[in-house]
């Protein structure tokens, strides 16, 4: 089915729902609909679909196999770490779990990039519940970017994701979607705030 091979295809090319609806100009919900096969699919969408996950119209209508190059291991012994699955309630304790998914090309060198568990669908319809995010520290967060945000509490370094819509030299302001709202944070209190690139899939 077309609907199926549009998820296949944005997830090859390591897109959540929402970052391809922005890149295509529309809502996140319709194109949902769209992958779901609850609402038709026309030829230009299509077309433009192919081109911004970067497979061919063939591909995309299951003429012919969806390449999945976002998804090489650099070798194999060089997976994505997964961190964070333990949930506190106000955040995941920034931990390895032992987990791994294969190491996507927009990481590819890049030492301490580490995979996410989405715990909440508090960045929906951004990202859901349950996805890995793909986040690169080495980058530093612009305004604008979405970030795992980190702190201390008891002890122990916590973790959530966030929006940074805000910055200068003494503190951030961070924002979720679910409810939508903002916080301002001391950046004296912040140990990291790593910028997602990408997400790997949605379980």
């Amino acid at each position: 089915m077309i609907e199926n091979r549009i998820k296949a295809a944005r997830m090859a090319a390591g897109l959540s729902c929402a970052e391809l609806a922005r890149k295509l100009g529309m809502y996140p919900a319709t194109l949902g609909r769209i992958e779901r096969g609850e609402r038709g699919l026309r030829s230009d969408l299509a077309v433009r679909i192919a081109d911004v996950c970067g497979c061919s119209l063939d591909a995309l209508l299951g003429y012919e196999a969806i390449k999945d190059e976002t998804l090489v291991k650099d070798d194999e012994t060089n997976p994505l770490p997964i961190l964070g699955r333990e949930n506190r309630g106000i955040g995941i304790v920034m931990a390895r779990t032992g987990a791994t998914i294969p190491r996507p090309g927009i990481v590819a060198g890049v030492a301490d990039a580490y995979g996410f568990d989405m715990p909440d669908d508090s960045m929906s319809p951004r990202y859901d519940a349950g996805e890995v995010l793909i986040v690169d520290p080495s980058r530093t967060a612009k305004v604008g970017d979405y970030v795992v945000y980190g702190t201390v509490i008891d002890g122990q370094e916590l973790g959530s994701v966030h929006r940074l819509t805000r910055r200068n030299k003494s503190e951030v302001t961070l924002s979720s979607l679910q409810p939508a709202d903002a916080r301002q944070v001391a950046l004296s209190k912040v140990t990291r705030l790593d910028v997602v690139v990408g997400s790997f899939a949605s379980r």
